[in-house]
Parts: structure tokens; C-alpha cells; sequence
């Protein structure tokens, strides 16, 4: 950003590249910061959490060819998420096109898991999906519209849309939406507090992104316990 040299492919090299150039630009030598190399960091714990946490763990380890694309889309989807989640909280708002390409993903991991119920179960539990795309993406779509981006920006609910694809589930959506919201109130209060202003602007991207990450991976604890 600041000499605006165009990074090469050996720039680029996650984690290597970072530590090789000491965390700094390879042309002016100014520092690139952190936020690179934790999100690369990041991304390979929630790879590895993935895995470990993976709803249908058993089927993967088989290779089952329909859980396989849905281990891929996610992974592809954690990507695109981290992008959504450094640039809301550095900037304070999330690029469209990488929104409408988390829906797009979220879309097909959707449609793979309708697919894989149809050929297990010869149903689909179409109200409760149906219920947490009203829930999860309509509250912040009337929250956007009603204050006018004042509460809420513009791209939460489309990213909430993604959210409730991949969950699939009404519970699940609301317990997200529950979650994220508390994860809000726990890092930010104290930050407006310290700032003492009337009015903060709140990135909440990465609450929802975090939420979503927490009830996806417990998902069946979740889902037992609270005897959805």
C-alpha cells in the first residue's frame, strides 16, 4: 500500500513469504503488519478444525464423493469469510462481489446437502430451511432498510443469506444469530465505553462470521442438546 509494488506469486506463498521477508515490503521495506500472516495462520487452524469438527467425519475418512464437495466448498468458503472478515474490520464494509461469490458457494454446498438428504432420507426438511433464511438473513435485510445502514450496513444480510445455505437449519440460523450477537456485545461494549462517544461504527461482519464458525463446528452438540 504504500509504494504500490505489484506482488509476485513468490510474494504470496502463505506464512513462507511473510516470515522470508521479516513482515515487511520487499521493495520500500516498510512493515506490512500482522493481520496478513494471522490471517494465513487462521485460515489453516479453521482448515484443521474443519476436519476435526466435520458433521459427517466418518463419510469424509470414506471418501464419499458428495461429502467431499461439501468439505471443499467449505474450505473454500472459510477463504472467503477471512477475506469478508479483515476487510469489514479494517474498512468497515465487505466487497460485494466476494459476498454474492460466498452466497454462490453457500448456494451449491446447499444443494449438495439437499441432494445427499433426498437419497438418504427421501426428504428435506424444506420449512425449517426455509424458516432460517426468513430469520437469519430477514432481520438484518429490515434492520438495514428501516435505519437505512444506520444500524446495519448493506452487506450483512447478504452475508447472513450465506450463512443460513450452509446451516440449513431454523434453529441452528437463530442460535447463530444469538451467538454472534452476544460475541458482539462482549468485545465492543468495552471498546465504546473506553472511546466514550455517543456513536461508534461496529463492523459486524466478523461476529457473524465468528458465530457461524462456532454453531457450524458444534452443530451436533447443539442440535442434542437443545433436542432440535
Amino acid at each position: 500500500m504504500n509504494c504500490k509494488y505489484q506482488l509476485q506469486w513468490y510474494d504470496n506463498i502463505p506464512i513462507i513469504s511473510w516470515l522470508a521477508l521479516g513482515g515487511k515490503c520487499r521493495k520500500c521495506r516498510k512493515k506490512i503488519g500482522y493481520a496478513e500472516i494471522l490471517a494465513e495462520v487462521g485460515v489453516a487452524l479453521l482448515f484443521a478444525l474443519s476436519f476435526v469438527f466435520w458433521p459427517a467425519q466418518d463419510q469424509l475418512l470414506l471418501l464419499n464423493i458428495s461429502e467431499i464437495i461439501k468439505f471443499v466448498l467449505f474450505l473454500a468458503l472459510i477463504v472467503i469469510d477471512t477475506i469478508l472478515f479483515i476487510y469489514d474490520a479494517k474498512w468497515r464494509e465487505m466487497p460485494t462481489k466476494l459476498l454474492i461469490g460466498a452466497c454462490a458457494v453457500a448456494a451449491v454446498f446447499c444443494g449438495v446437502s439437499v441432494w445427499q438428504s433426498y437419497n438418504l432420507h427421501g426428504d428435506y426438511n424444506w420449512l425449517s430451511f426455509v424458516l432460517g433464511l426468513l430469520f437469519l438473513p430477514g432481520i438484518y435485510y429490515l434492520l438495514y432498510k428501516i435505519s437505512k445502514e444506520t444500524w446495519v450496513g448493506g452487506g450483512d444480510w447478504i452475508l447472513c443469506l450465506s450463512i443460513a445455505f450452509v446451516l440449513g437449519n431454523m434453529w441452528l440460523s437463530l442460535f447463530c444469530l444469538f451467538i454472534s450477537n452476544m460475541i458482539g456485545c462482549i468485545v465492543m461494549l468495552p471498546i465504546v465505553k473506553s472511546k466514550k462517544k455517543k456513536r461508534v461504527m461496529i463492523p459486524f461482519g466478523p461476529f457473524l462470521i465468528a458465530g457461524f464458525l462456532l454453531v457450524f463446528f458444534l452443530q451436533d452438540i447443539i442440535i442434542n442438546f437443545m433436542g432440535f
